[in-house]
C-alpha cells in the first residue's frame, strides 16, 4: 500500500475541521500538524483530531513530514501563504475562492509552477456523484440544447465584528465570492467558458459591512444564459435549473445536512422533466471531500494533475469579479 501523504492545515475554523475530518476517512492522506492564531482552539484541534499543535505558520509547514499543506485560511491571505509554501516545496491545496484578485491568482500559480508542486482549489461540489450525473446526461444529449440555467446557494448565520466575513475589505461579493462561487465553477464545469457577467450587490438586512445578496447574470461562450444568486439572509437553499430544448433538469439539495459533505448525495434529487413526464434520475453516491484530497494526495505523488487546478479557481474568481464590477460601473463586463 502507498503511503499516506502527510499533510499541514493551516485554519482551524468550522470548514478547516471538516477537511480534517474527511483526512481522517481516507488512507491516502494523512494529517501530520495543524496550526492556527488562537491557540486555545489550535490545540483542543491537534487533541480532536490526533495531529501535533504547530506554534508557528513556518513550523506547521516545516515539519519534515509534511509533503503539502491545506489551507483553510481568509481569501485574502492565500497568495502569501502558498508562496511560503512554494518556498519550502510543500504542494497547495487552497480553499476556494482561490483569492481575491486575479493578479495573487496568478502569484501562486506561478509559485507553484516554478518551484514544480501542485496547487489545486478546493471546488468540492462538482465532484459529488450527483453533479457527475449531470455532466453524463448533457454529454448524452438528454437534454438537447441547453439554453438558461439558474443556480442560487444561499445561508443565513450571525456575522459578527470578530469575524473576517463580516467586512466588504475583507470579504468583498459576499455570499457570491463565498457560496455562489461553487455554483460557478459547477456551471463551467457542464456548461463551458463564461464571456460576459453583469453583478448586483446590496446589504438588505444584515448588521454586518458585507452585501448580504448578490446575483451575477452570466453570458456563456456556447449562447446560453444564466443566474447565480446567493444570501446570507434566507433559509439554507442549494438548487441549479437547466432548461433545455429536450427536457429540463432540476438538481436541489436538503442542506439541513450541511455542512456535513459526505451526507449531500444522500440528499439530493435530480428531477428530469421531458414533454412526456417527470422522472428522477439516480446517480453514485460520492464523499466530494475525501475524492478532492485523494486526488490531491495523486498529484502530490506524481501521479495525476488537478481537475481543479489554478486555472479552474482563477477563471471562477473572474466571474464574481466581474459581477462586482460590473455593479460599480453599471456595464457587462467581458471576460
Amino acid at each position: 500500500m502507498t503511503d499516506a501523504v502527510g499533510l499541514a492545515l493551516v485554519g482551524t475554523g468550522r470548514w478547516g475541521a471538516r477537511l480534517a475530518e474527511a483526512v481522517a476517512r481516507s488512507e491516502q492522506v494523512k494529517l501530520i500538524t495543524c496550526f492556527s492564531r488562537d491557540g486555545e482552539r489550535r490545540f483542543s484541534f491537534a487533541a480532536q483530531h490526533g495531529c501535533r499543535s504547530a506554534a508557528t505558520f513556518n513550523e506547521a509547514i516545516e515539519d519534515p513530514a509534511v509533503a503539502a499543506v491545506i489551507l483553510a485560511t481568509p481569501n485574502e491571505v492565500h497568495a502569501d501563504q502558498t508562496e511560503a509554501c512554494s518556498q519550502r516545496g510543500r504542494h497547495v491545496f487552497v480553499e476556494k475562492p482561490i483569492a481575491y484578485s486575479i493578479q495573487d491568482a496568478i502569484r501562486m500559480d506561478t509559485a507553484c509552477r516554478s518551484a514544480g508542486l501542485t496547487l489545486m482549489v478546493g471546488h468540492a461540489f462538482r465532484r459529488l456523484g450527483s453533479s457527475r450525473r449531470v455532466k453524463e446526461l448533457l454529454a448524452a444529449g438528454t437534454l438537447g440544447r441547453v439554453v438558461l440555467a439558474e443556480a442560487n446557494f444561499s445561508l443565513p448565520g450571525v456575522l459578527n465584528p470578530d469575524q473576517w466575513r463580516y467586512y466588504r475589505e475583507s470579504c468583498p461579493g459576499g455570499p457570491l465570492m463565498q457560496l455562489g462561487i461553487h455554483h460557478v465553477d459547477t456551471l463551467r464545469y457542464w456548461m463551458g467558458p463564461v464571456e460576459r457577467v453583469q453583478g448586483s450587490f446590496a446589504r438588505v438586512a444584515t448588521s454586518a459591512e458585507i452585501d448580504d445578496v448578490g446575483v451575477a447574470v452570466l453570458d456563456f461562450e456556447n449562447g446560453a444564459r444564466g443566474t447565480v444568486t446567493g444570501s446570507y439572509v434566507s433559509p439554507r437553499t442549494f438548487f441549479l435549473r437547466l432548461y433545455g430544448s429536450e427536457a429540463n433538469l432540476e438538481y436541489a439539495v436538503d442542506m439541513s445536512v450541511w455542512p456535513d459533505a459526505p451526507k449531500l448525495d444522500d440528499h439530493t434529487t435530480l428531477t428530469l422533466t421531458r414533454k412526456t413526464g417527470v422522472s428522477q434520475v439516480d446517480f453514485d453516491r460520492i464523499d466530494m471531500v475525501v475524492e478532492e484530497l485523494e486526488e490531491f494526495a495523486s498529484c502530490v505523488r506524481g501521479e495525476a494533475e488537478p481537475e481543479t487546478g489554478a486555472a479552474e479557481g482563477t477563471a471562477a474568481l473572474a466571474v464574481v469579479l466581474g459581477a462586482l464590477e460590473s455593479h460599480s460601473t453599471g456595464k457587462a463586463v467581458q471576460l
